[in-house]
């Protein structure tokens, strides 16, 4: 990997100090910035091995790492307590991963969060806990957290693109939580669009590689 930073600044909880992997162009020189947001037992050098398929001139991207190699340790279906201080532990670090884009001159809406699993959850969180124009969300095979599908959220992600993707045999995310989460994210002004795959399991396939390079694309 090109680079990594300390996360040094957060708020705190069992991610703290976690590093931030950095690959593609330098802070001096980019113009966009993806954040990538690993799964449960996976890592952020793993996620920085997957930008082959959407590598862009100019782009950063910014692999945080969890403890332990995971983001929280219970479902993520439950009651959002039961998952803390590790969620916000970690929805901390997505916001250093934030910070450091702005420091490098990358607003948020040059910024795209992309997460896979556990970590397109966690990704999903943050846009919905954090309202404000993005460059633009991915989530594969995660949504939403929390029990039921009452939840509300306040503010406007101001026409944010959004694409959702899960097979709908995931052993992990049943297909009514994306569709849930896809109906939030249009309510607080998201451009949405979600695919539910015939097969696939909990993996990501060659059409959501193509939206990843699509979204990234628009940023370029």
């Amino acid at each position: 990997m090109d680079e990594k930073t300390e996360s040094d600044e957060s708020g705190g909880g069992p991610h703290e100090g976690q590093p931030i992997e950095m690959a593609g162009a330098p802070p001096q020189a980019a113009e966009s910035a993806v954040v990538l947001l690993h799964g449960r037992g996976s890592s952020a050098n793993y996620m920085l091995t997957l930008i082959d398929e959407f590598l862009h001139h100019g782009v950063m991207y910014l692999a945080p790492q969890a403890a332990h190699s995971s983001w929280y340790p219970r479902s993520g279906y439950g009651p959002l307590e039961a998952n803390e201080p590790w969620l916000s532990s970690g929805l901390d670090q997505v916001s250093e991963a934030l910070k450091i884009a702005a420091d490098a001159g990358i607003p948020s809406e040059r910024t795209l969060l992309f997460g896979f699993s556990q970590g397109g959850c966690l990704g999903s969180e943050f846009v919905a806990q954090h309202p404000q124009p993005y460059g633009g969300l991915i989530v594969l095979s995660g949504s939403l957290l929390g029990a039921g599908t009452q939840r509300k959220f306040e503010g406007s992600i101001e026409g944010t693109p959004v694409f959702l993707g899960c097979s709908e045999n995931d052993p992990y995310v049943p297909v009514e939580r994306v569709t849930y989460s896809a109906e939030m994210f249009e309510r607080i002004g998201g451009e949405v669009e979600y695919t539910l795959y015939e097969e696939g399991g909990h993996a990501i396939n060659d059409d959501e590689i193509h939206h990843i390079n699509t979204f990234i694309e628009r940023l370029c």
